[in-house]
């Protein structure tokens, strides 16, 4: 990898800088760095120690304030409109536990490579170690370091004049290489200091170069494969890597799967997908797979639990494991490579795609195979909708480019699984630290982020009791979008799981709650779905352009979605000899 950055330009190119300098509070200074940045959207909690910022934000009409009733929804609001646009987002946060607050989204960042600039308030330094209200310094709670192992990068604004030079840099550094968090720490007579604004002019690039001979062995090695597949994953999505990688399967004719959170990173109608592999997936994938592949190509994909199903043997191949990613570190990590490239994606593809001559192959056919028909299986033995059924209906009635995104638990399985779609930036599921409560503000990101597309996020009821702040805002800022709950009033995934592997389950309920009530209490629409055709007919899509819409779906327990990392761990208990083998 090659970092290249302008060189200094000789005394003749200098231009002429100005003789007056204005000065201005440091605030403003980097709100117009923001600004110019082409951030146009801010999501936070309001307090005293980042209050000059806001108060700065006063004066700008092109960056949108999204008050958030918490500063984790602010954080997940944030992810998923930096998922839905590929730009960085920014959160405005005060000291102490609004900081604090903030630590599961940053490690969500963090774990599923999303650029997010956190911008956290601290008290002045004059009251650094003096304990003063909500002190987050070093010399006290230490929020830096806290930060720092879940953080590209984590430091605290010490002086004013180099407080814009800082936060260019915070902003190339959530987007360079693997994208990722940042937090800057900022006292309040830093920002509030009067200073000469700086002239700020940086052009760094970040560029891979691979040796050809190794593109072109890694090209012959696909092109002479016999029953070769590629294996997507998200880091895949950023860019032009979803063109780069359409082209390379075209011309090579080789199937593609992909991972959960890089659900339609290829388009699931294509005729070469196969669909998921990994929680929720599809049993194309596993049938391809265990009839044995030669060469896999893994592209932007850290193999991660959910992404192989436990790090299933399934997923080494016989000859060669070809693994592609911005981070070195992930090369080789959990599955022996024959060859690893370093580099995003879609540069890597670009160049193996040069290598390859003119797609001739005769097309071939595959596709995703799914364990039942959504539409057909409509009910289950109570006679209450099937969770399959309900995300078919919707997807009946949504129109065309419906972006969806899924919160954590058992209605993840269904999503993942049964939604259909294409778009690369079409789907947003969380899985890198797997955090329950982050769908429905990832979903209100995303709606910002695409206002032109219409947004669904699935969730469940437990998943929805904590996102009610989510709610609330949603209607306060008026962004429109449906929330489907598929409610089984429980913690569906914990109880099926303990119940698989150990024969027995403490229950583990969501206290029964009026769904729709509550969320027409805060200012939403709502409607109770029990059976077929009521999600058909109920307007969903015309009602929610008109406000945030909560669908209280009551579906049928007794449906189940398989999962095989389930299986494997119930066949591991067994042969402990635990009481897994002793139902009751």
């Amino acid at each position: 990898m090659v970092i290249a950055a302008n060189k200094n330009p000789g005394p003749a190119s200098l231009p002429r800088l100005a003789r007056r300098v204005v000065p201005q509070r440091t605030a403003d200074i980097m709100i117009d760095v923001l600004a110019n940045a082409g951030i146009d959207t801010v999501f936070g909690i309001p307090g005293g120690a980042i209050a000059a910022l806001n108060d700065a934000l006063l004066d700008r009409t092109d960056i949108r304030c999204v008050t958030t009733r918490h500063e984790g929804g602010a954080m997940f609001a944030a992810l998923g409109y930096a998922a839905a646009t590929g730009k960085p987002a920014v959160v405005l946060v005060t000291s102490g536990p609004g900081a604090l607050n903030c630590l599961p989204g940053i490690a969500s960042a963090f774990c599923d490579s999303l650029p997010v600039i956190v911008l956290a308030g601290e008290v002045p330094r004059a009251l650094f170690g003096k304990g003063a209200l909500q002190e987050g310094s070093a010399n006290h709670l230490n929020i830096v370091g806290m930060s720092k192992p879940v953080t590209k990068l984590s430091l605290e604004l010490t002086d004013p004049c180099a407080a814009p030079a800082m936060l260019r840099r915070a902003i190339t550094t959530a987007i360079t290489g693997r994208p990722g968090p940042v937090l800057l720490s900022m006292p309040l007579d830093v920002t509030t200091a009067v200073i000469n604004r700086p002239g700020l002019a940086a052009n760094v690039r970040v560029s891979s170069h691979l040796e050809k001979h190794v593109v072109q062995k890694v090209a012959g090695t696909l092109q002479t494969a016999e029953r070769a597949v590629i294996y997507a994953g998200s880091g895949a999505r950023w860019g032009r890597g979803p063109e780069r990688l359409r082209e390379l399967a075209e011309k090579l004719q080789i199937p593609v799967m992909t991972t959960p959170k890089a659900k339609g990173v290829f388009p699931e109608s294509h005729p070469l997908s196969l669909g998921i592999f990994g929680h929720g997936g599809h049993p194309s994938t596993t049938t391809y797979l265990e009839e044995g592949v030669g060469v896999l190509l893994a592209v932007g994909c850290g193999f991660s639990d959910p992404a192989t199903n436990g790090w299933s043997p399934l997923l080494i191949p016989r000859d060669h494991l070809i693994q592609i990613d911005t981070d070195a570190l992930r090369i080789g990590r959990n599955y022996p490579v024959s060859l690893g490239l370093v580099g995003p994606a879609e540069e890597v593809l670009e160049q193996i795609c040069d290598e390859l001559p003119a797609g001739d192959r005769a097309p071939k056919t595959y596709g995703v195979r799914y364990f039942s028909e959504a539409q057909v299986e409509a009910v289950g033995s109570s006679g209450k909708i099937a969770p399959q059924r309900a995300l078919w209906e919707l997807e009946q009635v949504m129109p065309a480019g419906t972006l969806y995104g899924s919160d954590i638990g058992e209605h993840m399985l269904f999503a993942t699984h049964y939604l259909k779609v294409d778009d690369p930036r079409g789907f947003l599921i969380m899985t890198g630290l797997a955090s329950m409560g982050s769908g429905l503000a990832g979903a209100l990101g995303m709606k910002l982020g695409r206002p032109d597309r219409s947004v669904v996020s699935v969730v469940g009821d437990g998943c929805f009791a904590m996102s009610l702040g989510d709610l609330a805002t949603a209607v306060r800022e008026r962004i429109p979008l449906v929330v489907a709950v598929l409610n089984d009033q429980r913690y569906g995934m914990v109880e099926l799981g303990h119940l698989s592997i150990y024969g027995r389950t403490p229950p583990y309920p969501v206290t029964e709650v009026d769904i729709a009530g509550v969320a027409r209490s805060l200012g939403a629409d709502a409607a109770i779905i029990e059976s077929p055709g009521q999600i058909l007919n109920g307007e969903i899509a015309e009602r929610s352009m008109l406000a945030p819409i909560v669908l209280d779906i009551r579906i049928d327990r007794s449906v189940r979605m398989r999962m095989e990392r389930t299986e494997q761990l119930t066949k591991s208990t067994l042969s402990r000899g635990s009481r897994g083998d002793q139902p009751r």
